[in-house]
């Protein structure tokens, strides 16, 4: 029997052949995207999110009121009236913040590379990416993926809320408006980092014309669901779930209702870890005796909800070191991911309850992902460059439309092995 010979020792075949190129020039793989899913695309729009465009200004602010001056009152016909005008109108504050990323290449590896452009029958080479639009891929990623880390990521006072914006000038994060300190100021207390005396400019902690009701909700879980029997209770997830739902579901009454505040829902959107979403799954599946696809067959359960409102899992929420290392607060000296254990034992899922139409992005009309003019780069003739900038920040004008369920001991750990 002749052996064969491969192929590849067939020189005029390797000489005359290139290789078969099967991702078309246009859809170069992204492995780069960190996150599975991004939040702050669902705050920003679809189908529960929004977003504000704004122009100028030397802030942003918002109008509001905490305190009514309880002038309704009871009276006999013809008593003596004492009248009064309560001025009771206040202003929360944030100042625009510059986001800026760019994408560069250099004139000969574009323009050598454009088959369509330089490429023909009697002239050709293997062309096998886009490489510009690979120059975008990877910048458009970078984006996306630097935004989603921030906006979980620890709350900074000099960089968020001071009006000289520290070094860089930060957007705030989610954790600056929905976090577990005192009064909802991060880091109040302990040697974490620096204190948050304010947010948006209001104080929290302070009585002065109700400024204390700028504050989120919480609800607090203290047992793992692990059989169908512990269901019932409430102080499992699900029934924190419940009282939140309490806690951050408005009314308007039957007249005047133009002065009242949007109570609708249908913009409110619950995030958590994946491990957090799982939990909450499991609960959702556990008191079923069949699946819930018709067929019986699949027991996954796709898109969990409470109250039609969704449970979204958030990437970032798994590391984010959010929590303080100690359940007694002013003992806390760094801030730790949901995963680790606390000293005082709390360990577990956050669920964050995020109604969109109180907290959003405010963008800047006319630099929101705006890719700016095309520059050479300076002493550089074959360097070019397009800077693209985002101008905004996060705002939140209603903390007490806003939640955070946590966990009251170390609970569901098996979840983080």
């Amino acid at each position: 029997m002749v052996n064969g010979t491969p192929l590849s020792l067939h020189n005029s075949f390797m000489e005359a052949t290139g290789p078969l190129i099967v991702t078309d020039v246009n859809a170069v793989i992204n492995d780069a995207q960190r996150f599975k899913t991004y939040s702050f695309g669902a705050l920003m729009g679809g189908d529960r999110g929004m977003k504000k465009m704004v122009g100028g200004g030397t802030e942003m602010r918002f109008e509001t009121f905490f305190e009514t001056g309880s002038r309704t009152r009871f009276h006999q016909p013809g008593a003596q009236q004492e009248w009064a005008q309560p001025q009771k109108l206040l202003h929360g504050r944030s100042h625009m913040r510059y986001l800026i990323t760019d994408m560069a290449w250099t004139l000969q590896a574009v323009m050598q590379n454009e088959k369509l452009r330089y490429g023909s029958e009697s002239q050709r080479f293997q062309e096998y990416a886009n490489l510009k639009r690979h120059y975008e891929q990877v910048m458009w990623t970078d984006k996306w993926d630097f935004m989603e880390n921030h906006m979980w990521s620890e709350p900074d006072f000099n960089e968020m809320e001071s009006a000289a914006g520290g070094e860089f000038g930060k957007w705030y994060s989610i954790a600056a408006f929905i976090n577990e300190y005192t009064n909802g100021l991060y880091n109040t207390g302990g040697g974490a980092g620096t204190a948050w005396t304010t947010i948006h400019g209001l104080d929290p902690s302070s009585t002065v014309q109700g400024q204390n009701r700028f504050q989120q909700a919480t609800s607090v879980y203290s047992n793992e669901v692990i059989s169908n029997g512990q269901l019932p209770a409430t102080t499992t997830i699900l029934g924190a779930f419940e009282k939140m739902w309490k806690k951050v579901h408005f009314e308007r009454p039957p007249t005047m209702q133009e002065y009242f505040s949007d109570p609708s829902y249908n913009n409110q959107q619950i995030f958590c870890s994946p491990e957090g979403q799982t939990a909450y799954t499991m609960i959702c599946r556990a008191f079923q005796d069949m699946y819930v696809i018709e067929t019986r067959q699949d027991p996954a359960y796709p898109m969990p909800a409470f109250n039609f409102i969704p449970v979204k899992y958030v990437d970032a929420l798994t590391s984010a070191t959010l929590y303080p290392n100690n359940t007694t607060v002013a003992s806390a000296t760094d801030n730790i991911a949901e995963g680790t254990q606390a000293t005082g034992n709390r360990q577990g899922p956050r669920y964050y309850w995020i109604n969109s139409n109180y907290l959003y992005p405010c963008f800047h009309e006319d630099m929101f992902f705006a890719r700016q003019k095309i520059r050479e780069a300076f002493n550089d003739p074959d360097t070019f460059v397009m800077p693209v900038r985002t101008w905004g920040n996060f705002k939140c004008v209603s903390r007490m439309r806003q939640g955070l369920i946590r966990p009251s001991g170390n609970l569901y750990s098996g979840l983080y092995s």
